[in-house]
């Protein structure tokens, strides 16, 4: 006898549609999302069928032998792959709104029900892109405001602590998977407003992603290897005041439907796809701490600094579990009131290869309102 009621079946359905929409919206706002390696952020959904609480992915870096030629000997002469695991655990996280009741809604012309099922798709939307970029940053600071002064930082450890860029490298301004704008480090008092976003830096974090060792693996689009970098609006506005921008246009790709500059992105310098994207973190250095790590630790900021990421292939991992009530709607109140709530099983992570970042490098510009 089927026992499952036509309000529960659609409750599944309308789950299956908003992770579905999530996902979408997410790509929309930071591409290169999906379930292959070729992507910034890789996603398992292999804890939909099965279970458990983390999920280990692989991470292989590039052959780097000679081989061998003619006749001689391949037998005994393999190379062995250099590969790592990476776990990353799952968490929940929630979201709800309580509607007035039945009064409060025939007072209003729209269906209440379906607008708090759109807000609620749209906060869980940028609770997850908030959560890519703070692992890709490596923030920890649970008081990391917007520009606004709204606290975004507060679920920064929401499933995973990502590793943080060491304080020697903050410090000496340069390191295996950083660099600053100012040589001196984020705490010298030589990085001032003047040490901004430039194309110039885009050049060097390319160069030295590409040298890396192991090597920062690029993505391939359309047949072409390239990376990514994510800039804070105040750094791609920095870049469009600079002086070497004029020149940036006129060197862009042909005009067309595949010319970066003309789809939304920034423009294409030095093999590397400039986009903006305001959930870049930002650190404002009137909040306490002065550090993406977080009050009393790490090395402090003596300036307002935005942290733009270069990534190229398995930067982040993303675990989704099985939810069939991610969204859910109850009512209370003997019928009068009605809630709706969404809820995601999973967890991020950025991906480390022996202690190093294995698809992100981080730099770090003045970035002043």
């Amino acid at each position: 006898m089927n026992t499952q009621s036509i309000d529960a079946l659609r409750q599944e359905l309308w789950s299956k549609e908003l992770m579905d929409d999530v996902m979408r919206d997410i790509k929309s706002v930071l591409p290169f999302v999906g379930e292959d390696s070729n992507n910034i952020v890789q996603v398992s959904r292999e804890l939909g069928k099965r279970k458990g609480d983390t999920e280990t992915f692989g991470l292989v870096t590039r052959l780097s032998g000679s081989g061998v030629t003619g006749d001689d000997e391949l037998e005994g002469n393999e190379e062995a792959m250099s590969s790592y695991s990476e776990q990353v655990a799952i968490d929940q996280i929630r979201n709800a709104v309580r509607l007035k009741g039945k009064l409060d809604a025939q007072k209003v012309t729209y269906d209440q029900i379906s607008k708090a099922r759109e807000n609620l798709r749209m906060w869980m939307k940028e609770f997850h892109i908030r959560q890519i970029f703070h692992k890709l940053a490596g923030v920890t600071n649970t008081t990391l405001v917007d520009t606004n002064g709204t606290v975004v930082g507060a679920r920064a450890a929401w499933s995973n602590t990502p590793d943080y860029i060491p304080d020697a490298d903050e410090a000496a301004g340069t390191g295996a998977r950083y660099l600053c704008a100012d040589a001196g480090g984020t705490d010298d008092a030589g990085f001032t407003a003047a040490d901004t976003m430039s194309l110039d830096l885009v050049t060097k974090v390319a160069t030295r992603a590409r040298l890396a060792n192991p090597k920062i693996q690029p993505l391939t689009i359309d047949g072409e290897d390239l990376y990514v970098m994510f800039l804070h609006p105040l750094q791609a506005r920095d870049i469009r005041l600079s002086s070497d921008w004029k020149t940036a246009q006129e060197n862009a790709k042909v005009r067309g439907d595949k010319n970066p500059v003309f789809r939304g992105a920034l423009g294409y310098w030095s093999n590397v796809l400039l986009l903006e994207n305001e959930y870049v973190p930002w650190l404002d250095v009137s909040v306490a701490g002065n550090s993406f790590r977080g009050a009393a630790s790490g090395t402090d900021c003596v300036i307002d600094t935005a942290r733009a990421l270069l990534c190229g292939r398995q930067a982040v991992l993303m675990a989704e579990a099985s939810n069939p009530e991610a969204l859910s709607v109850e009512r209370f109140d003997y019928g009068n009131k009605d809630g709706v709530a969404i809820s995601f099983i999973g967890g991020m992570q950025k991906a480390m290869f022996n202690s190093l970042e294995f698809g992100v490098f981080a730099l770090d510009t003045a970035a002043i309102l």
